[in-house]
């Protein structure tokens, strides 16, 4: 029963235009990422070929190709800031529509007069999420690693796909945390557009509000995954910092810095397993929301649209 509920919702999602745009832009913004880097990397060669010349005719020795000393995943840094931004976005309006358009529709009361228990019922929606969202993801590594062949103009390494493949697993779990977010909502409330803005709601605090609290960072300032804090010399900043590795933000972006190799020297210790334990803590609590929730939930009343 699972599975065929599961089956059911991905066959739904395939047919909202609102899920494939938001997909289509986060996959475009992945391309995005590969532009950037190939823009930075051909101007960087340019001027060091330029430099190049010039000193050789100065009788001075070249410097090394700045290349030559950057991590070759680097290109993809800005991942870690479109996957909680938009990639987010879409998570929730994924989870939002899993369970909203089946109250709308009148269908979770149909679903119900058949021997489906709840747990079933939740557990195949959420099975439907995460693999839409594994689709996406691996999608999204395709076109990352076509960047990078089109960049590098070799092949990524295995070690690199084998980074790569991290970093989409965790970025996978991160979004399955905002999804289980938006079935939360539409849990909670009865009114469509209330679930939506609350699971905003939520994205807007754990991205922005969260870190700026622990970190002492402006709120645009947290999303650059190679910056030090600046504030922490503050007393107040000081104390909040010491709940910095409950932010699952944080844990994520410096998480995948270090699998990127960008991050900064003082964000490089620590395992990358520990770091998503926030995740998979909140994953767990959230899923336990949603099977505790569905099964008291009255679908004899339906989801308002107003």
């Amino acid at each position: 029963m699972i599975a065929v509920i599961a089956r059911q919702q991905v066959q739904s999602l395939a047919r909202q235009r609102v899920f494939l745009v938001t997909a289509g832009i986060l996959l475009l913004m992945t391309a995005l990422a590969g532009v950037i880097g190939w823009s930075s990397h051909d101007t960087i060669v340019r001027v060091y070929d330029q430099a190049t010349v010039y000193l050789a005719d100065q009788r001075l020795p070249a410097p090394p190709n700045p290349f030559d000393l950057k991590p070759s995943l680097s290109l993809l840094s800005n991942m870690v800031i479109y996957i909680p931004l938009i990639g987010a976005l879409l998570a929730i309006v994924v989870g939002y529509l899993s369970l909203a358009d089946d109250e709308t529709t009148g269908i979770g009361r149909l679903i119900f007069t058949r021997p489906v228990s709840r747990s079933s019922y939740v557990a195949g929606k959420a099975l439907a999420v995460g693999v839409v969202l594994a689709a996406t993801m691996v999608a999204c590594l395709v076109v990352s690693v076509a960047a990078l062949l089109a960049v590098n103009t070799v092949a990524p390494t295995a070690a690199e796909l084998a980074r790569l493949g991290v970093f989409y697993a965790l970025s996978w779990l991160y979004l399955m945390a905002f999804a289980l977010v938006g079935m939360v909502t539409v849990l909670v409330t009865n009114r469509r557009p209330l679930a939506l803005l609350a699971a905003l709601g939520v994205w807007l605090v754990v991205t922005f509000a969260l870190p700026e609290f622990t970190s002492g960072l402006h709120p645009v300032a947290s999303l650059n995954p190679i910056v030090d804090p600046v504030s922490t010399s503050q007393a107040f900043f000081r104390v909040t910092a010491k709940a910095r590795s409950l932010s699952v933000f944080e844990q994520y972006k410096n998480a995948s810095a270090q699998i990127l190799a960008t991050a900064m020297t003082s964000e490089t210790t620590g395992h990358v397993a520990l770091r998503a334990l926030p995740l998979v803590g909140a994953i767990g609590g959230l899923g336990a929301a949603a099977a505790g929730l569905v099964r008291r939930h009255d679908y004899s009343k339906g989801t308002s649209d107003v």
